[in-house]
Parts: C-alpha cells; sequence; structure tokens
C-alpha cells in the first residue's frame, strides 16, 4: 500500500494522463534545474507540461488508467512531457529544445499517444508532422475538392447550354 504521499503522486499523475492527449517519456539525467525550467516554460504555451516522477508511481498510474504501462523503456530516471494541447506541437518544442541543448539531453525514450505505445523513432516521426490546423485544413481541401469539381462541370454545361442557345438565336436572327 503506497504512502499517502505516494497515493497522491499517483492521483495527480492519472490527472494528467485523463487530460492528457499523449505523453512522452525521456531521460533528464544531466539537465540542470534551470534547463528544465527553461523547457517548461517552452512547453506551456502549447499547453503541455514536464514532470519528473518516479517510474513506479507513474505504472501504478498508466495501469489504473489502462494505458500501455512502458516497461520497456521506464529504466533509470525519468520525466514525462503530458500534451493536454496538441502532442506534435509539444514534440516539436521538444525536439528543438534538444537541438538548441546540441546533446541528446533530455533523452527520448518513448511515449503513447491515444492508447497507442511509441517508440523513440516514433516520437521523432511525430515531430515531423505539419500542425494540426494544417492537418485539418487539407483534410477539409479533400473532402471539398469533389464538390467543388462537381460545381465546376455543371457551371461548364451550363455555359455551354447558354452559349449554344446565344448561338442558335443568333443564326436564326440573323
Amino acid at each position: 500500500m503506497p504512502t499517502t504521499k505516494k497515493a497522491a503522486t499517483i492521483t495527480q499523475l492519472e490527472e494528467s494522463i485523463d487530460a492528457s492527449q499523449g505523453l512522452i517519456v525521456t531521460d533528464y539525467r544531466g539537465l540542470t534545474v534551470e534547463q528544465i525550467t527553461n523547457l517548461r516554460r517552452k512547453l506551456r504555451p502549447a499547453n503541455a507540461k514536464y514532470v519528473v516522477c518516479k517510474n513506479t508511481l507513474l505504472k501504478r498510474a498508466l495501469a489504473a488508467k489502462g494505458k500501455p504501462t512502458l516497461d520497456s523503456i521506464l529504466e533509470n530516471p525519468s520525466a514525462i512531457l503530458f500534451a493536454e494541447g496538441d502532442p506534435v506541437e509539444a514534440t516539436k518544442i521538444l525536439t528543438a529544445f534538444i537541438k538548441e541543448l546540441r546533446k541528446d539531453m533530455p533523452q527520448i525514450k518513448g511515449g503513447i499517444l491515444g492508447t497507442s505505445e511509441l517508440n523513440a523513432k516514433d516520437v521523432a516521426n511525430l515531430a515531423t508532422l505539419p500542425p494540426r490546423e494544417q492537418i485539418l485544413a487539407n483534410l477539409l481541401g479533400t473532402l471539398q475538392s469533389p464538390i467543388a469539381n462537381t460545381v465546376s462541370v455543371l457551371g461548364a454545361v451550363m455555359s455551354n447550354l447558354v452559349g449554344t442557345i446565344e448561338a442558335y438565336h443568333n443564326q436564326k436572327a440573323g
């Protein structure tokens, strides 16, 4: 039975898991407190937070919420990026932060998107996706394309019909 402090931490983690669309597990060893604070500041506008927690407590919270427990990647000290907003945007901020440091810190171990477990390569691919708004705009354009083409074809048929009637009228009149 966990202590009351650990139970409160598990409850907070469960709430963060519920509120998140995805989470990314990183190894934060080697980062200074200032660097972690800087990362948290950068993640705030993306509605994401970066939390250092014990692996066992995170495993319990994930199990309680029916998520993959990430046993293969929850080794060594871990910090979790909870993406309550767009997970792609949060991932881009994290990878940009890593490039800015010019080190492999924090090292991305993997994560969860929805109910799917991601490895480090999947997380890197997630960072290359366009923003959510652009994906939705592309989808909307794809959905509108057949309708716009139909309207265009019908407009051309009507234009040809009017042109034919006008030519016939001019021939009869002339």
